[in-house]
This record gives structure tokens, C-alpha cells and sequence, in this order.
């Protein structure tokens, strides 16, 4: 299972009067708690691992101080869970059934000398999960008739010693109040899918950088489970964030139009915000919205950080509406612009999000997809019968020529995809003639397994007609 460990979100503030913003970084580290049947699994990659200690992520402040979610599904199974007390049948993953045993036999030691009213503090680590307090105070109240469980304030395991009459009384308290802390708990679990309800509540547009991948993420962990047409997904996303602006996607369609800005030299996010906020970008145009910080203490500004790289895509994506909005303005008649202005400007990128390699550049989440503007694929196949060919030698020939992808079909063939129109050309023609592989564009009636099916099936039942008809009209 694929798993978030952090999200990161910046919110800003505008200001039309003194021309600012006020953004305000907030970091999430997410990770699930277990209770009943939701009991989440993930793996974890050596390289993605690698990859975030890199770039100093907080692993035991993930696992010590993580924040909870769930997605629908999950919320209704945990409440179905609650409502018919699986959670505490039986000892759940949670418990330690040794320590249970030691908490009963301090129970019974304690009370031989104690009396009606007396309490005492039970002797559990306070980090120990939720689930795990409520089946401890389940399970004692079960073993012991004369006395009462229950948290105090500071969240320690308290057991009173009470009366027949009084215990009568907290019981049906206690389930009068039951489905009160069974809303209260699964509130408690639901944790960051709380900050998600809220965002899908408001029309503010939500900025990403090549954020489709942040989209699936997010529908699944915190929404439901991904559906199984692409355009189920793509319905249920618009409705969820009516207005998605994709940086990525802007500073790839402007390469040309803003051309001396050099954004083609922006690989990344950073890259992007460097180039913007440079001195030569920024003398462009006057009346430049500056953006303050609201509260950077303990924070981090390095890049893959969650919430310093919503704050470089914000940023990014204001400079960018100011510059298209008075690109074509005279110098004297610049002036401070409200972000709804800026809105009706890029209006044209809404709703437009990224993708890398694949046959269209980006998609579009609230109309039709564009139409492909990417190379034709290549086909690849041995010459002789018995020859085989391997992905790591497709991509030590073709690399030299540009970026590659391979997908194989078989040991014998293989698709490759490329990065432009040049690259595609360049393999074709050098590779014409070649001793060990024949190089063509991919054709799918040609070179497809199901398209050769398609095409035979086709022919066949064509010819099966045509038989048939010549039969008839020489009767």
C-alpha cells in the first residue's frame, strides 16, 4: 500500500491596500492508528528512505507524534466496529495480554485492603495507544463487579472501589454516554481528514506543482478508495477542488510565450521560484505583490519539505499571475491587483495538471483531455528468431539520443517512449538497418498482441459475411 507521510499547506493571506500577503506554513506528519478491522499495512522503499533522510525528515516525530486519518470507508467500518464492540473482544494487536495479566493482579492485590470510595492510580505508560486504555478499562470492569474504571484528566488509568448500587448506577451512565465517546473517538481518528473536509468545503483555488500524483494520494487516503474509471476520478475531483492551478503545468506552457524568462531551465520547484524571484524577473514589472512570512520559528526552508515547497508553489504561482496579467501594460499604468483579477488572467490554466510521460502533457479535470502532442512510440524487435534483448541494452543504445523509457512486451520486443519529437527521429533513423533489432514506429494493429487479435477477428468474420452473402444472392 502507498503511504503519506507528511503534507504540507500554505495558506495566503491577501491584502489589496498594501499590495501583500500574509502566508502561514503549517506541516502535517501522518500516520495511522489501528482500531478493530482498520489496521492499515504499507512497505517501504531502500531508496525512498534514503531519499528522505536526505533531506532530513523526522522519522520519530512521524512515529511518536504522527496525526491519524481515514478515509470514508474506513470511518464507516470503524464506526461499525464500535457500535458492536469488536474493538474490545478479546486482546486487540494494541494490548500486551502479559501486561493486561500484571494490571489484574495489581487490581486484586489492592483491593483486599481497600474501601468503598477508595481509588487508585493503575500503572500504565501514558503513551500506550487509545485502543488500548479503553480494552484495559473494558477488561477490568468485566474481572472485578465491585469497582469502576476510567481516565482522569491527565490521561492516567484510575480504579475506584464502589457499591453494588453505585456501580449499577455508573453503568448506565456509561452506556448512556457510550455513543458520545464512540463519536468522540472516531473524531479523535479521523485526525487530518478533518483539514481535507475543510479544504473541499471552500472554493479558494488550490495551487500545486505537478500535483496529480497529490491528487490521487490525497482522494485515497483521506476521500475513498480510487475508483475504477479514470473518469469517476475525474468528476469526483473537480467536485472536491473546483479550481486546481498546476505550476508545473503553467511553467511548461509558457516556455515560449515568456521565453526570456528562460523557464525551460526550471527542473524543479526551486528552480522555478530561483528564476521568478531573480532580480531580472522581478524589474520586469513594477507593483510586484511582496509576501511575508507569518511564523517561521523551528521551520525549515529546504526543498521536500512539505510545507516550504506549498510556500515556494504559492509564491511562484502569484509572480507568474502578476507578470501575464501586465505583460502588456504600460509601466506607468502598473498598479496593485486584486487576486481575482489575477484569477481571470490564468483562467485559461485552470484546472489543467501536469503528467510526465505519457502520450498527452497534461490533463484536464473539467473538460475534454487535450489532444497528444508527444512523439510517436517506437517499436522494437530482434531480427533473428532466436536472439533476446534487454532494457538495460535498449537504454545504453538509445540514451545517447535523449531521455528514454522502455516498457517490454516480451523478451524479443519492446515499446519505447521519448521526450520529444528529435529524439524519436534520431533513434529511428541511426538504428535503420541495424544487425540485432529492427526500429519502427508503433503501429497497434501491427505490433499490439491485442490488436492483432482485434484485426484477425475482423477479417475473419468480414469474410465469413461476405461468403455468406455470395451464397444468398447464388441461390
Amino acid at each position: 500500500m502507498i503511504f503519506i507521510f507528511s503534507t504540507g499547506l500554505t495558506t495566503f493571506k491577501g491584502s489589496f491596500s498594501e499590495n501583500r500577503y500574509l502566508a502561514e506554513t503549517f506541516n502535517f506528519h501522518l500516520c495511522p492508528v489501528p482500531l478493530g478491522a482498520c489496521d492499515p499495512r504499507f512497505s517501504l522503499q531502500a531508496s525512498s528512505i534514503r531519499f528522505m533522510v536526505k533531506h532530513n525528515f523526522d522519522f520519530n516525530k512521524w512515529l511518536y507524534e504522527g496525526i491519524p486519518f481515514l478515509n470514508n470507508v474506513q470511518e464507516k467500518q470503524i464506526k461499525s466496529d464500535l457500535e458492536s464492540g469488536l474493538p474490545f473482544n478479546g486482546i486487540d494487536g494494541d494490548v500486551d495480554e502479559k501486561k493486561l495479566q500484571e494490571l489484574c493482579s495489581f487490581v486484586a492485590m489492592w483491593l483486599p485492603s481497600s474501601s468503598v470510595g477508595d481509588s487508585v492510580v493503575v500503572p500504565v505508560e501514558k503513551d500506550e495507544p487509545v485502543t488500548a486504555m479503553y480494552i484495559y478499562q473494558a477488561d477490568l470492569r468485566k474481572r472485578f463487579t465491585q469497582i469502576w474504571t476510567s481516565l482522569d484528566p491527565f490521561g492516567q488509568l484510575v480504579v475506584k472501589r464502589v457499591e453494588p448500587e453505585e456501580r449499577e448506577i455508573l453503568e448506565l451512565n456509561f452506556k448512556g454516554s457510550e455513543k458520545e465517546q464512540q463519536e468522540r473517538q472516531v473524531l479523535e481518528m479521523l485526525g487530518f481528514t478533518r483539514v481535507f473536509r475543510l479544504m473541499t468545503g471552500l472554493t479558494t483555488p488550490i495551487i500545486g506543482h505537478n500535483l496529480l500524483m497529490d491528487l490521487i494520494f490525497m482522494y485515497e487516503k483521506f476521500h475513498q478508495p480510487l475508483p475504477e474509471f479514470y473518469s469517476q476520478f475525474k468528476q469526483d475531483i473537480h467536485r472536491l477542488f473546483p479550481n486546481i492551478f498546476d505550476t508545473k503545468h503553467i511553467g511548461h506552457s509558457l516556455r515560449n510565450r515568456l521565453e526570456h524568462l528562460k523557464l525551460h531551465a526550471a527542473r524543479n520547484l526551486q528552480d522555478l521560484y530561483d528564476i521568478l524571484h531573480s532580480p531580472s524577473v522581478m524589474n520586469l514589472t513594477l507593483m510586484q505583490p511582496s509576501v511575508e512570512k507569518a511564523d517561521w520559528s523551528g521551520m525549515q526552508e529546504q526543498i521536500h519539505q512539505a510545507g516550504y515547497d506549498a510556500f515556494l508553489c504559492g509564491c511562484s504561482f502569484l509572480r507568474i499571475c502578476h507578470l501575464l496579467h501586465f505583460r502588456n501594460t504600460n509601466s506607468m499604468s502598473v498598479k496593485a491587483c486584486p487576486f481575482q483579477a489575477y484569477l481571470v488572467t490564468v483562467r485559461n490554466f485552470c484546472n489543467c495538471v501536469n503528467v510526465i510521460r505519457a502520450m498527452v502533457n497534461h490533463v484536464k479535470l473539467d473538460g475534454e483531455e487535450p489532444p497528444s502532442q508527444r512523439p510517436p512510440l517506437i517499436h522494437v524487435e530482434v531480427v533473428q528468431p532466436g536472439d533476446k534483448i534487454l532494457p538495460q541494452q535498449l537504454v545504453g543504445w538509445f540514451s545517447m539520443y535523449g531521455t528514454v523509457d522502455i516498457q517490454m512486451i516480451n523478451e524479443k520486443q519492446a515499446i519505447v517512449a521519448t521526450s520529444n519529437f528529435m529524439t524519436a527521429r534520431d533513434i529511428i533513423y541511426q538504428f535503420k538497418g541495424h544487425k540485432f533489432i529492427k526500429v519502427s514506429k508503433y503501429k497497434f494493429w501491427e505490433h499490439s498482441p491485442l490488436g492483432q487479435k482485434v484485426f484477425i477477428g475482423s477479417l475473419v468474420l468480414a469474410t465469413g459475411s461476405c461468403l455468406l452473402l455470395l451464397m444468398n444472392a447464388l441461390k
